[in-house]
């Protein structure tokens, strides 16, 4: 019976090494295949996150064109800014991204060569980027600053334009004054000397009338008023006018 028994089991025992065979191989495969599909999904990430990449690079050359433009057509200084600060951010998410990737990528074998390269090549790319727009960045901020300046020396002329303005301004109200207080002393002055000469035409007058007995003397004597009547008329003496044309019909 046992004899039997080692009969079954020896002629059973290359089936059962045969299944054992299988089964390791089988276990072998569903890990192979584990492990492609990790590297499946790893390289669709991969692909995935390239083509993000790519599209952040693209929108970096973009907007440092469109702020180009627009500094060159002339924008505010706030919507530079606001510029500014999304393609920084298009610079930051890029920059995580690909550390991102390279952390995915890290070993070294022959099936991440290549992503290891062309991540190595975008880092490059994006560096001579973010270089280019830190470029961009100090050109405007000298610029402001030299506009700062500008605007401040204009805004010093200005106002000492206005100074100087609001000076001879002045200098005009004073001399505008003088001259009226000119005219003023000028015609004082006339009506002072026109009574004069009125006052001294008719006390020479008066001695003409005075004089009965001598006709040339006194006829030189009206002579010698009326011309000082004259010369009170001429200088705005109203009343000298009736005085002349009375003398001018004794002489």
């Amino acid at each position: 019976m046992n004899m039997k028994k080692l009969i079954i089991a020896m002629a059973m025992a290359p089936f059962i090494l045969y299944s054992c065979g299988i089964k390791d191989e089988n276990e072998q495969l569903k890990l192979q295949n584990e492990e492609l599909s990790a590297e499946l999904n790893r390289a669709q990430v991969g692909v995935s996150t390239l083509e993000q990449i790519g599209v952040l690079m693209d929108s970096i050359d973009q907007m440092r064109n469109v702020i180009q433009l627009d500094l060159e057509a002339g924008t505010s200084y706030e919507d530079y800014l606001e510029q500014m600060e999304a393609l920084t951010q298009y610079v930051s998410d890029t920059e995580a991204k690909l550390s991102n990737l390279e952390g995915q990528f890290s070993e070294t074998s022959e099936k991440n060569k290549a992503y290891i390269s062309t991540i190595s090549r975008l880092k490059k790319d994006l560096s001579v980027k973010a270089k280019e727009i830190e470029d961009l960045r100090n050109m405007v901020d000298t610029y402001k600053i030299e506009n700062d300046q500008l605007l401040s020396m204009v805004e010093i002329q200005e106002a000492e334009l206005t100074d100087k303005s609001l000076e001879i301004e002045r200098k005009r109200e004073e001399l505008a004054l003088l001259e009226n207080k000119m005219v003023e002393l000028m015609t004082n002055s006339q009506i002072s000397e026109a009574d004069s000469y009125y006052a001294r035409a008719s006390a020479i007058e008066e001695a003409a009338n005075r004089t009965k007995l001598a006709p040339k003397k006194r006829k030189e004597t009206y002579t010698e008023a009326l011309e000082l009547y004259k010369k009170a008329l001429a200088l705005g003496s109203d009343q000298a006018e009736q005085k002349i044309k009375d003398l001018e019909k004794k002489i």
